[in-house]
């Protein structure tokens, strides 16, 4: 895909799939103590965790997870130390479920709460909050999919995208780390310049097809422009 080229709309770009899966998963949670599935895997966690613990120290260092879902990356970068530790999703279902898994694992001390990053109302969330460090693991391929986009793109408006990569320059005050399976680092590294410079990646395993070599994942840190 060239950096130009949109997404067709799907209900993973929706509230209500989200909803709907974190409604299922908050009960096989009671039921059964099973937190949920990890997007993009365990590998892409760990990936993550590690290139926080080589650039942020533990003391003072405050993070944000947009669209923390059940809130496994908060709860690993807990493990390392890290205290100030913050989870959003607009699903209050997916918030409920975070803050259970927290509760039931002794890690309280981590922040959720329910907030639409999109919301362009004045006074709202993005205008009243930063970070040291702001995670994605997903969360702008998901909002890529939503069927706002493409109406959006067809009248030449910024859409939920844009709003998204605005909100997330308003709260980051040193690195934004993402994780995307729908774009590639350049793609990424092309959206998000308006704001954002590249710092650095993670490397994964690579694999080749009809003369092409890449991963299924990509990493990419950036760093607010000036």
């Amino acid at each position: 895909m060239n950096p130009s080229q949109d997404f067709e709309s799907s209900k993973l770009g929706t509230k209500e799939y989200w909803d709907s899966l974190y409604d299922r998963e908050n009960t096989n949670f009671n039921d059964f103590g099973d937190i949920g599935e990890v997007w993009f895997g365990e590998e892409s966690v760990e990936k993550m965790v590690e290139w926080v613990t080589e650039n942020a120290e533990c003391g003072e260092t405050s993070m944000v997870d947009l669209g923390c879902g059940n809130g496994h990356l908060l709860l690993e970068l807990s493990n390392e130390g890290y205290q100030q530790l913050t989870g959003i999703d607009y699903s209050e279902h997916a918030i409920t479920l975070a803050k259970s898994v927290a509760k039931e694992q002794g890690r309280e001390h981590i922040h959720y709460q329910v907030v639409d990053l999109l919301s362009i109302e004045p006074g709202s969330w993005a205008d009243s909050h930063s970070f040291d460090i702001v995670l994605d693991k997903g969360t702008y391929d998901a909002i890529s999919l939503n069927p706002e986009q493409e109406a959006a793109d067809a009248k030449g408006q910024d859409g939920p995208r844009e709003r998204y990569i605005k909100a997330v320059s308003k709260i980051t005050n040193q690195y934004f780390l993402i994780t995307s399976c729908n774009w590639t680092m350049d793609e990424l590294i092309e959206r998000f310049k308006p704001f954002f410079k590249y710092h650095s990646h993670v490397k994964y395993p690579t694999f080749s097809f009809g003369g092409h070599t890449g991963s299924k994942i990509c990493t990419v840190a950036f760093e607010p422009l000036p």
